[in-house]
């Protein structure tokens, strides 16, 4: 056969590639050369190839191949940090592509290079090709969607098979020391020690290079009938070991070495042995040659030949992380993993400094009794799909944050809900379980934006800068998402720029159009943004303010944006950062209504999964310190990333987002606010003070509601919403009344709820003063302005 095998020079198909070439097959390769200097022992055999990267290629690149051999991808190591969207921008969105334009060439056979890492946390079951999927790296996710997407393109003309590999190891012309094997031997010869970085209990299936290539071999070989469509676990089932046993294998290999458990090693969530009997079984000329025992000794013999030394070992050659952050500071790559410069052509030494002797992985998962607790999850997460068991904080029971009552329906049954905040241990998405829909919260809406002064005039600016930014006019198209009452395009149409708002609350849409401004009530989707692209056109600009946290089905609303996007658009996302939410415990931001909690290194992996590319970013002051991202199609290279976003991407990084310990001691700062509001309210009534709120905000329903104050603190609330005032805050009954009713019984004290606008808002009651009241301002911290 004709074949194209794509990463012909990595890890695996370094050693592919000459034994399908043995086998009588005429192969190509294609490569984007990122790691051609990083060579160990012999020399390869040359294969001719196209040097070109991934994403870029065409069905015309394809035309004359049999078969397409797919290996090319972002391995399991913290390469994801470096370009967050990267994983899912490379290893899914351009392995579908690439699928896709084979297909579109005539290429009848398609053998992806999937993982045994899909089936993720699965403890000590044995799982066979049907088990369900619980990835918990963006490695393992990219290989799921992967297989989903391609089943799709199956038909009686091309013939996909996915082969899930168990972990590799062993000897290749492009060695890897970052998997678990190689890693463990190489630190016992050159240190003396077998360190391992978990307590040694996971499961993992394990199999050599050779043994993968072979599996590619006869899957090749096999008729087409038995192959199509299907997926196989690549190994042997007697090959499963716990992570301590591959440990022994090692110490009994190398003399003298001994076993030691670094002082931070924990559980390690990702555990799975897996049956490999359906390949046996459909394919019984594949027979694996090699076990764990075997690899070892290879390994020993290699490395000692080669005369592998520490610093060569943890150095850049053999640890793809580290050689990729190595042509970063030489500017040879960028941060989207392309060539700024041409690629070398020739092997080089390297040194570097030593890494811990397990792999180096994304996402590591911490598992209960690591300090964080674990959960039982009721949902998976709403982007990676992986389970939820870490719990950030948890705010008790608490009502709709939006469903304000009517004095007739104070003596009815009402609803609280579990107000409990996970974050995902695989992408760190922060988050909700959904217990309502969307449709139950927002069809009808209780939020005007429009009665805010400080919001309309933060709309307006945004609306000056887009439009000189992106030299709208006429023939322009702009549309907002969750457009509210139209407190923002209401100052495109002012300037003459064609606006259309998508908002799924009807009494507030038809605010907006009282305004001037073309409303069409529905919520906003892929399938939505489908027909308002037939109908409307492709939009230059989308702005989607304060929503992405709404959004349950946080997926179909980004792929949305990709469809309604123009070619050359933006689409720009502003959203509470999480990094200041934790910063200044801005804990009573968080309610039922908003879904998801952003950073923007979880951002940039939502947004290029869908493929697009956050290129920039602005800080703002709003909602207690908010994030305005930029987005682009990421095709579209006429617009560079900035520095600002390079810049937060490193802040949030060293803060460390990417990992648990950033999150277990909010729950903590929450509790001694509690505390010390109350012990301020319980003072304040003992000395006969008189306490008046201001402001019936989302946010001002989960303080009250989680620490427990009513009526017998709080004897009303204000807000300049009419359709607030008259009805009741959901879960405590406070009465919310109109500002007037401030200077009719003149409280000593003014609770604000709506925190973020304090200035504004002792700026417009500065007449509270006049009988000596003060403000209460609770958050960060309970503060007392005269």
């Amino acid at each position: 056969m004709k074949v194209l095998l794509t990463g012909h020079q990595g890890y695996i198909g370094s050693v592919m590639a000459p034994m399908l070439q043995a086998a009588g097959h005429d192969v190509t390769g294609l490569d984007s050369h990122l790691f051609e200097r990083c060579t160990f022992g012999d020399e390869e055999v040359a294969i001719g190839g196209l040097r070109m990267d991934l994403r870029d290629v065409q069905p015309e690149h394809l035309e004359g191949f049999d078969a397409v051999i797919h290996l090319a991808a972002i391995s399991n190591d913290p390469v994801g940090d470096l370009n967050p969207a990267g994983t899912y921008e490379i290893n899914h969105a351009a392995s579908v592509r690439l699928a896709e334009a084979a297909k579109q060439a005539g290429v009848g056979r398609f053998l992806f290079s999937s993982s045994c890492s899909l089936y993720g946390a699965a403890g000590t079951a044995i799982l066979d090709e049907d088990a369900a999927f619980n990835p918990v790296t963006p490695y393992g996710t990219s290989k799921v969607w992967v297989e989903r997407d391609v089943a799709a393109l199956a038909d009686d003309d091309f013939c996909p098979t996915y082969l899930r590999n168990a972990t590799a190891y062993g000897a290749s012309p492009r060695l890897r020391a970052d998997v678990v094997v190689n890693n463990l031997v190489g630190f016992a010869l050159t240190t003396g020690e077998v360190l391992l970085q978990s307590d040694g209990t996971p499961w993992r299936p394990l199999v050599h290079v050779s043994d993968i290539a072979r599996a590619f071999l006869a899957v090749l070989a096999a008729p087409r009938e038995v192959v199509h469509n299907q997926a196989f676990n690549v190994g042997a089932s007697t090959e499963n070991y716990q992570i301590r046993e591959i440990a022994e294998i090692v110490e009994a290999a190398v003399p003298g070495s001994v076993i030691r458990f670094a002082d931070e090693a924990g559980p390690d969530l990702r555990s799975y042995r897996v049956d490999c009997g359906k390949l046996a079984a459909a394919l019984p000329a594949f027979k694996p040659q090699w076990t764990v025992a075997r690899g070892v000794e290879q390994l020993v013999d290699a490395y000692r030949r080669h005369g592998l030394t520490e610093q060569e070992f943890t150095g850049p050659r053999f640890l793809r992380i580290k050689y990729i952050r190595k042509l970063m500071a030489e500017g040879r790559v960028g941060d989207d993993l392309r060539w700024l410069a041409d690629p070398p052509v020739a092997a080089e030494p390297v040194a570097a400094e030593r890494v811990a002797a397990e792999p180096v992985r994304v996402a590591p998962a911490v598992a209960a009794g690591d300090g964080a607790e674990a959960q039982p999850a009721r949902q998976p997460c709403r982007f990676c799909g992986a389970p939820l068991e870490q719990t950030m904080v948890d705010l008790g029971m608490s009502p709709l944050c939006e469903s304000y009552l009517t004095a007739a329906e104070l003596d009815r049954m009402e609803p609280f809900y579990p107000l409990c905040v996970y974050v995902c241990g695989s992408c760190f998405l922060v988050q909700l379980q959904q217990y309502v829909s969307a449709e139950d919260i927002f069809t009808e809406y209780a939020y005007f934006s429009s009665y805010s002064d400080s919001w309309v005039d933060h709309a307006r600016r945004y609306a000056d800068q887009m439009i000189e930014r992106l030299d709208l006019g006429p023939r322009s198209l702009v549309v907002e998402l969750a457009s509210n009452d139209g407190y923002l395009l209401q100052h495109f149409v002012q300037r003459g720029v064609p606006s259309l708002g998508i908002e799924p609350a009807a009494n507030v849409a038809a605010a907006a159009v009282e305004r001037g401004v073309p409303t069409r009530v529905e919520f906003f989707g892929e399938q939505s943004a489908g027909q308002l692209l037939a109908e409307e056109g492709a939009a230059d600009l989308i702005a989607a303010n304060n929503v992405l946290a709404q959004v349950p089905d946080l997926n179909d609303f980004v792929a949305g944006i990709k469809v309604l996007l123009a070619p050359g658009g933006v689409a720009t996302v502003e959203f509470p950062h999480l990094g200041r939410l934790i910063e200044g415990n801005q804990f009573d931001t968080i309610y039922h209504e908003h879904f998801s909690y952003f950073s923007l290194y979880t951002t940039e992996r939502v947004f290029g999964a869908h493929g697009m590319t956050i290129f920039d970013v602005d800080q703002l002051p709003t909602h207690g310190g908010s994030l305005r991202v930029y987005a682009r199609h990421a095709e579209d290279e006429a617009k560079p990333v900035t520095e600002r976003v390079e810049a937060l991407r490193r802040q949030e990084l060293d803060d460390g987002v990417n990992r648990l310990d950033y999150y277990r001691s909010f729950g903590q700062q929450v509790i001694s606010t509690k505390h010390r509001l109350l012990e301020f309210l319980i003072a304040a009534k003992a000395e006969g003070r008189s306490i008046a709120g201001y402001g019936a905000p989302g946010k001002g329903n989960t303080l009250l509601n989680y620490c427990g104050i009513r009526t017998d603190f709080l004897d009303y609330t204000v807000d300049r919403n009419p359709y607030k005032q008259g009805r009741y805050l959901p879960g405590t009954h406070i009465p919310i009344l109109h500002p007037d009713r401030l200077r009719e019984t003149r409280p000593d004290y003014v609770l604000i709820l709506p925190w973020n606008l304090a200035d504004e808002i002792m700026r417009q009651l500065a007449f509270v003063r006049e009988w000596g009241g003060r403000f209460v301002v609770p958050i960060p911290k309970v503060q007392v302005v005269s």
